[in-house]
């Protein structure tokens, strides 16, 4: 009886263990190595990562990372390169697998205006989808610049090897993220679990 209570207790321990592992927050460097550590955000300053077990914080960068992941909320960033810009930059991914989903916030600051009113600022998105991180393309914005007609076209060039979905999606009227979104997802189901391979 003996022998089970700390056997048990021992399966316990190394559960628990593995599961306060799994709540870090971490970043992957570009050589591929996983860090664990906390991410953290000062105020008026950029992202410092802080490795478990040392006391210096170091700027999250695409000099030094290539990923980050935060497990308050299990948001995960990568770093790509788009084809309108010169450098990496982190965007983050909304969905995994054969087709990967991200989306790009840029923040437009607001502006003093007549009689020293404060003016708007937003935000506008940008959602890009590829089958890797070397050819995204452009599939949606909020923005006003573009044609949705042209991202359409780039979102059927990711689906169309599903003929099926790519036809549902043609009789779509709805051209939300969600909706999108929701394509995205369907279609990497069907290659990771239904379709079968002949190579």
């Amino acid at each position: 009886m003996k022998k089970i209570f700390t056997s048990a207790l021992i399966i316990l321990l190394l559960c628990a263990a593995n599961l306060l592992k799994a709540q870090k927050d971490y970043v992957i460097t570009l050589t591929g190595d996983t860090l664990l550590g906390k991410i953290k955000k000062p105020f008026l300053d950029g992202l410092k990562f802080q490795e478990v077990g040392k006391k210096e914080s170091i700027y999250i960068s695409t000099e030094v990372y290539k990923e980050y992941h935060f497990s308050k909320d299990s948001t995960h960033y990568v770093a790509v390169k788009l084809s309108e810009s010169k450098k990496l930059e982190f965007l983050k991914r909304l969905e995994y697998g054969k087709i990967q989903l991200f989306v790009r916030v840029l923040s437009n600051p607001g502006m003093m205006g007549a009689g020293g009113v404060m003016m708007g600022g937003g935000s506008t998105s940008y959602w890009y989808a590829g089958f890797d991180l070397d050819n995204l393309k452009e599939i949606k914005t909020n923005g006003l610049l573009g044609t949705r007609s042209q991202r359409e076209k780039n979102f059927h060039s990711l689906i169309e090897s599903y003929p099926e979905l790519l036809e549902d999606f043609k009789n779509e009227k709805d051209f939300s993220i969600d909706m999108l979104r929701a394509y995205v997802k369907k279609y990497n189901y069907y290659f990771k679990y239904l379709k079968k391979d002949n190579t």
